[in-house]
């Protein structure tokens, strides 16, 4: 399970270098919001000749393109999968056209067994028909992997003026969590625009795993070791998922579906919740 995504300058060799050297777990080289317009094509040629130059594992690598209703987009994510790129990253994505079109640009190259060599899309949901397309954009094809939230173009969209928190943008958030629960997939939080205050980071990282997401973007590499800190699980957490585990299990060995765990009951729901938990630190020895 992905905790960290760090964006990072797609037409920047010497920057994506040295994002492959950072703590980040999935790296989202920009073609898109970091680029201007009329350095568009150059930036895409040389973001083409660093996939090829440029050994970047084990990094989890993705491609933001440019939005599929630009002249920029299509040819952006024909470009990094002829680099050997297996993931994009639509932005500003409202309908399910939208992935079928970088589906089958994915799918024009080989498959391999390896996980991480697979193809993949993040859909990133910033405007309102993408919000409320969300749940259609999450199971639209095999291929997306999670919803990721754009906190900064949807409030421009809405014409709001976020303050400590985004309380403006709690629905919408939430909309986009249920949706990526609905589809099982993760859901991935917008960065915190802040460069140098941690402490908001810490906020607003402790704010989205509250709610629920998997983990968030960012887009400095010194707010890497808060996300990972936030959206790990505690070794009394991972404690307390295997005790469930165990109980409920004996518990149906001998014939019931609830079990008295620690002086409270417990039942299918936290099975499920238990076994989701272990899932994301596995492999371990756990007995699910």
């Amino acid at each position: 399970m992905i905790r960290s995504l760090l964006f990072v300058p797609g037409g920047s060799r010497r920057m994506i270098q040295r994002a492959q050297e950072t703590e980040a777990e999935a790296l989202i080289l920009d073609l898109e919001d970091a680029v201007a317009p009329e350095r568009k094509e150059e930036a895409r040629q040389s973001l083409a000749q660093t996939l090829r130059e440029v050994d970047l594992a084990p990094k989890e690598v993705f491609v933001r393109i440019n939005g599929l209703r630009t002249p920029w987009g299509l040819e952006d994510a024909r470009a990094a999968v002829a680099g050997g790129v297996r993931g994009i990253v639509i932005p500003k994505v409202e309908h399910p056209d939208e992935v079928t079109a970088i589906a089958a640009v994915l799918q024009g190259r080989l498959h391999r067994e390896d996980d991480r060599q697979r193809p993949r899309i993040l859909c990133l949901i910033e405007t309102p028909r993408g919000i409320f397309a969300a749940r259609t954009l999450a199971e639209s094809n095999h291929l997306v992997i999670g919803l990721m939230f754009g906190a900064s173009d949807l409030a421009r969209a809405l014409g709001s003026n976020l303050t400590e928190g985004e309380p403006e943008l709690l629905y919408a958030r939430s909309h986009l969590l249920l949706a990526a629960r609905a589809a099982e997939i993760p859901a991935y939080d917008a960065p915190s625009p802040a460069i140098e205050d941690l402490a908001a980071v810490r906020r607003h990282s402790q704010s989205s795993r509250a709610l629920g997401y998997d983990g968030k973007a960012a887009i400095h590499p010194a707010h890497l070791p808060i996300i990972h800190e936030v959206f790990s699980h505690t070794p009394e957490e991972v404690e307390e998922a295997v005790a469930i585990v165990e109980a409920l299990t004996a518990a149906q060995a001998a014939g019931y579906g609830a079990a008295l765990h620690r002086g409270r009951m417990i039942d299918q729901v936290d099975l499920a919740e238990a076994q989701r938990l272990l899932a994301k630190i596995a492999p371990l020895p756990i007995p699910i």
